[in-house]
């Protein structure tokens, strides 16, 4: 009996100290943890100021009205015995437009406020150089009808047709610069690319400049005529309206974007004055004046690069 109770307890403290051991061991072995998930991807705010250039290329109108009006003064016989000058107004009108086309380029600034997770406002400047160049030639033919016998009172009694004439107008027209100052509201597709809508005041310099002539004939012979320059330039006020896209570029910095965008602009117009005179037989030197009414209208694509200030 006194061996049986010595064996039992040496046998439980074997036990005690193999699970001792054990347990010893366990605490002794490194402890793995599952590694924490990556953080979530940063999210892209289009809030902000940027700055940026552009280039691109614009196409346009010239739409031109020309406009003659006047009084040739011809000598007319009353019978045999004397000559009176009486006035012979003369008037025409034609329109013409020139195709305006050349490169443009310069630079934008705006602001950016990103007022939900897909809306976007901001307004925009900007200012372009202009290559835009196109030019139109109008010929006005118009009829020649003399007095050929007044009375002592200056009545005109008999008329005749003294000849056919024809006013030449050529001229070009340019748009020299222009800017813009526009608002811009836009839908987020992710955060990476924003489609807008964008409108506002456009300004710009336009110019004309040309020549005007009479030519043809008057009594058989051919009419004498000088060539009289046009030239005026003016800085316009109008509206610009269009839209675009812009995104993210994935070889730079976030902060850095590009930009796809279409503009239309109405530039206004402009007023030019000439006066040729003519000379031939029968005629005395006239008071014709010929003008022209120019309105400006432009198509633009351009594309750009921003860099947002965050």
């Amino acid at each position: 009996m006194r061996n049986s109770l010595i064996f039992g307890l040496a046998g439980a403290v074997f036990c005690f100290a193999a699970s001792g051991s054990a347990f010893a061991a366990d605490l002794n072995k490194p402890v793995y943890k599952a590694p924490p998930p990556p953080p979530p991807a940063p999210v892209y705010s289009w809030t902000g100021w940027y700055v940026g250039g552009n280039i691109g290329y614009g196409w346009g109108d010239a739409n031109t009205d020309v406009a003659g009006n006047g009084n040739f003064v011809s000598n007319t016989a009353i019978g045999n015995k004397e000559v009176i000058q009486l006035p012979n107004p003369i008037g025409f009108s034609e329109t013409n437009t020139a195709r305006l086309k050349g490169v443009i380029g310069g630079g934008q600034f705006g602001y950016n406020y990103q007022f939900s997770p897909t809306g976007v406002v901001g307004f925009e400047t900007d200012f372009q150089g202009s290559g835009e160049r196109g030019s139109g030639q109008l010929t006005d033919p118009f009829g020649l009808i003399l007095c050929s016998f007044a009375t002592a009172s200056g009545v005109c009694t008999q008329t005749e047709t003294a000849g056919s004439l024809a006013a030449l107008t050529s001229y070009q027209a340019k748009i020299d610069w222009f800017g813009t100052v526009r608002g811009r509201l836009g839908i987020l597709i992710g955060d990476q690319l924003l489609v807008y809508g964008t409108g506002g005041l456009a300004y710009g310099e336009v110019s004309v400049s040309g020549n005007s002539s009479i030519s043809g004939v008057i009594e058989s012979n051919p009419a004498a005529s000088n060539e009289a320059a046009f030239s005026s330039s003016k800085t316009n006020v109008g509206y610009s309206v269009g839209g675009g896209i812009e995104g993210r570029l994935a070889f730079l910095p976030s902060n850095w974007t590009w930009k796809l965008e279409y503009l239309y602009l109405d530039l206004g117009s402009l007023d030019t004055t000439t006066q040729p005179l003519v000379l031939g037989p029968a005629l005395n030197p006239n008071s014709t004046t010929i003008t022209t009414h120019t309105h400006f209208t432009d198509n633009i694509v351009r594309v750009g690069l921003n860099y947002q200030f965050h």
